[in-house]
């Protein structure tokens, strides 16, 4: 518990761009590994954001709910949060050498894993807002593109400060991970059936 609320203050010290949010994260071997266990942590979102999904080709008359491929649509989401998870760490684990931050791998990892945690906030509440029909699907559409601005944002920072890299480098992994996450999310669309 006590390594979570130290990741959660660095996240917040970071999304403020401020580098010594840096120091309240495990960079050891040992810290790495287990900062592939945030995903856990995220599996609350990953539920609201299904259920929102879900409820989003109702609401747009795309699948009536008694014909919804309901089993599939799980599966392919759970696969799909599975690879994305670990897209990125292993694409980068291939081309760090080549591209000059071998050094920097670990601790970017690390602390992208659990930045992930406070990045998801936004999305949770839009969608639990939606869930709860407060917002209707339109607002909650433009909500989550708000989300993803903002998360783009924070996925620089945090490159830029833990890779300690140019912008152009910092850019490009963002852009690569923001890539990679929409070619999944395609391929899960192709595994459940849209």
């Amino acid at each position: 518990m006590g390594e979570i609320r130290a990741a959660l203050d660095g996240s917040w010290l970071l999304l403020r761009n401020r580098p010594e949010g840096m120091a309240f994260f495990d960079q050891s071997i040992q810290g790495f590994w287990r900062s592939f266990q945030v995903i856990f942590l995220l599996v609350p979102a990953f539920l609201v954001s299904g259920l929102a999904e879900k409820r989003f080709y109702f609401s747009e008359n795309l699948y009536h709910p008694d014909a919804f491929p309901n089993d599939a649509f799980w599966f392919a989401q759970t696969v799909g949060l599975g690879i994305d998870w670990l897209a990125l760490p292993l694409l980068l684990a291939v081309v760090a050498v080549p591209i000059g931050i071998s050094n920097r791998y670990v601790p970017f990892i690390v602390v992208r894993n659990w930045t992930s945690l406070l990045a998801s906030v936004p999305y949770l509440i839009t969608y639990l807002l939606f869930l709860l029909g407060v917002i209707s699907a339109g607002i909650a559409v433009l909500l989550s593109l708000t989300c993803l601005l903002v998360v783009i944002w924070y996925r620089f920072l945090v490159a830029r400060i833990a890779l300690q890299a140019p912008i152009g480098l910092s850019i490009g992994v963002v852009v690569l991970d923001v890539l990679l996450t929409l070619v999944i999310s395609q391929l899960v669309g192709l595994m459940w059936g849209t």
